[in-house]
């Protein structure tokens, strides 16, 4: 993948940082090749992307997702094949995200165009729900869902072959002879069996190719990696394994039975990027912001000096630096806002609460139509 926004190495910001006389022996270590420079390097990016502000440079358009039968939970891989230049691999568990920012659902199977689309709402929590019973969901209003992410191992995972137990979420397990449609291209939102469960190895499975279940469930070697491809004795599905501590969704409201098929797309701030080589570039952190990261990486550096009166320093100069994010943030934030506070009524005004009628009233659907 070429870096073009990214074109300075870890190495020029080092050789700049070893002209100060009193931090040179930091960086200058017999035996060490590249430590402490990446680890100074790690804390400064972890430092730019802690401030509250979502760069641009660092968001990721995330794998989407799509509606299953009653399903809330979703875990997710990177799709195959990756566009050219992808720095995911094909199979890979999502594991780089820090946090959403936003997104959209499009009724993917709409034969409309523009195809239709309603907002969601991402948040940092939402409990586990076995009901479609939401105003916004049962009426198309704005926003169609909430959405939040959760590591892998927290989502909920059908059990192959065990009985349902009657709830919208909890359950809808596979057996033998089920049936999986591929909901793209259908009219309706196929009636599915729950599109991932735990094998008996303690694996979480995702469904990765449509088709029938044979006589076996799928089952992976103990402790599998993830992306490793199993399928049941004559089965025509594929599931793969997902890593338990990656990332994946929950939505609400669970979808119902059938109905239309939601594509999620979703955007958020990826994880800060980790140094492990001078030669590695400062990507995704794009070269007009070089100063910002450079004046950081000065400052972290007296941190690790070994004579106290330098190591002294860090303390002022590293509460300097943060202040002066301030900058970095200003060079970005040069564009029209376009999320405000809407008030829900006048002062003085009356108002029955958020839900007014079967519309859900929130931030991204603020009047009363």
């Amino acid at each position: 993948m070429i870096q073009t926004q990214s074109t300075v190495t870890l190495q020029k910001i080092v050789n700049i940082a070893m002209t100060f006389a009193d931090i040179e022996p930091v960086l200058n270590v017999a035996g060490q090749s590249s430590n402490p420079a990446t680890i100074i390097a790690t804390d400064v990016m972890n430092a730019i992307c802690g401030v509250n502000f979502p760069h641009k440079w660092n968001e990721i358009n995330l794998p989407v997702f799509y509606t299953n039968s009653w399903q809330q939970d979703y875990a997710v891989i990177w799709p195959s094949p990756q566009s050219s230049g992808s720095p995911y691999t094909a199979y890979s568990t999502l594991t780089n995200l820090a946090w959403l920012e936003r997104g959209i659902v499009v009724d993917i199977n709409s034969t409309s165009f523009p195809k239709p689309y309603r907002n969601v709402e991402v948040g940092r929590q939402l409990p586990q729900a076995t009901s479609t019973s939401w105003n916004s969901g049962t009426t198309g209003g704005n926003p169609l869902f909430l959405v939040n992410f959760f590591p892998n191992n927290t989502l909920y995972y059908g059990t192959w072959g065990a009985l349902n137990n009657g709830t919208s979420s909890l359950g809808n397990n596979p057996t033998a002879g089920s049936v999986y449609t591929n909901p793209l291209g259908t009219g309706s939102m196929p009636n599915n069996p729950i599109t991932q469960i735990q094998d008996a190895n303690g694996n979480y499975l995702l469904l990765t190719t449509y088709g029938t279940e044979g006589i076996s469930a799928p089952l992976a070697a103990a402790n599998a990696a993830a992306g490793t491809q199993v399928s049941g004795s004559g089965a025509t599905t594929v599931w793969t394994v997902v890593d338990p501590w990656g990332q994946g969704f929950r939505i609400f409201p669970p979808p119902s039975e059938t109905g239309t098929v939601w594509e999620f797309n979703l955007t958020g701030q990826a994880q800060p990027v980790r140094f492990t080589s001078l030669g590695q570039t400062l990507f995704p952190l794009p070269d007009q912001f070089e100063t910002n990261f450079r004046m950081g990486f000065i400052a972290q550096c007296y941190r690790y000096s070994p004579e106290a009166k330098t190591r002294a320093k860090f303390k002022d100069e590293w509460q300097l630096w943060l202040a002066s994010l301030n900058e970095l943030r200003a060079k970005q934030d040069r564009e029209l806002e376009e999320n405000m506070f809407v008030p829900e009524r006048s002062i003085m005004g009356g108002g029955s609460g958020n839900l007014r009628g079967r519309v859900w009233r929130g931030p991204a659907w603020p009047w009363n139509y």
